[in-house]
């Protein structure tokens, strides 16, 4: 593989699909299931007025809908590309920025009263860069603060092996990276031939995301399937919250 983090395969997936013509590649703020679950997370912990921050945040969708719910809001995104898609998104809510950032690697140093994370965590496939990306999450919220991954990718028959290097994530799971193929996608009631590659995603099964969640220091309120979707046909979303000083109440 290139130097470059394999994760920023997605900035060549938006890239490639916004080539071939289409608009937006990801969810967008007419999710159904998406807007009735914010909408209940944003009342249910009384974030109308508060800080939010959107890990992965793509091409805006959450924000949009949290700006429109109330909050104060802030996405970031390691791909230059849905940066740019999310900051066009969002230019009539004057309450919402967005801005490029590894989310591994480069720590928020603000603090937030609420995050959210919209199938982007299964994109880590590393346990290390998984672990520092949700460390990142845990530290950058004020204590008691709520956190929603939502439509994660999630299967009970799936590796607990420990991945290490990228090297052996492609060894274990056989897929080639690399080589583009076409692929025929749904856009505006027409079918587009995009032609991209595949993209790494793991999944995990329930122990498996509850151990990771409480390792790091969350503790897991809920944790729910949910019904097969074209987005992420199997999923489930997440429910976590920042202790009080370390402590679990």
């Amino acid at each position: 593989m290139d130097v470059k983090p394999y994760y920023l395969l997605y900035d060549d997936r938006y890239k490639k699909a916004y080539e071939a013509g289409m608009e937006i590649w990801g969810h967008t703020a007419a999710d159904e299931t998406l807007r009735a679950t914010l909408t209940k997370w944003v009342n249910d912990n009384k974030l109308q007025g508060k800080r939010v921050i959107d890990f992965a945040c793509g091409e805006g969708a959450g924000g949009e809908i949290l700006s429109q719910l109330g909050c104060i809001y802030h996405g970031v995104d390691i791909s230059p590309a849905a940066i740019t898609k999310a900051k066009i998104l969002l230019e009539e809510y004057p309450n919402a920025t967005v801005s490029l950032y590894d989310m591994v690697e480069e720590p928020i140093t603000e603090k937030y009263d609420g995050a959210i994370d919209i199938m982007g965590l299964h994109m880590l496939v590393l346990d290390d860069h998984r672990m520092k990306y949700l460390k990142n999450a845990l530290d950058c919220l004020v204590n008691h603060a709520p956190m929603l991954f939502f439509r994660e990718l999630h299967k009970e028959d799936t590796t607990e092996e420990k991945i290490h290097s990228f090297e052996q994530w492609m060894a274990l799971t056989g897929e080639d990276y690399r080589t583009p193929k076409l692929k025929t996608v749904s856009h505006n009631g027409k079918e587009v031939e995009v032609n991209m590659t595949y993209l790494p995603a793991r999944s995990k099964s329930k122990s498996g995301y509850i151990r990771e969640m409480t390792d790091v220091g969350f503790i897991v309120e809920d944790f729910i399937e949910m019904e097969f979707n074209k987005q992420n046909p199997y999923s489930a979303s997440i429910f976590v919250r920042k202790p009080i000083d370390g402590i679990n109440i």
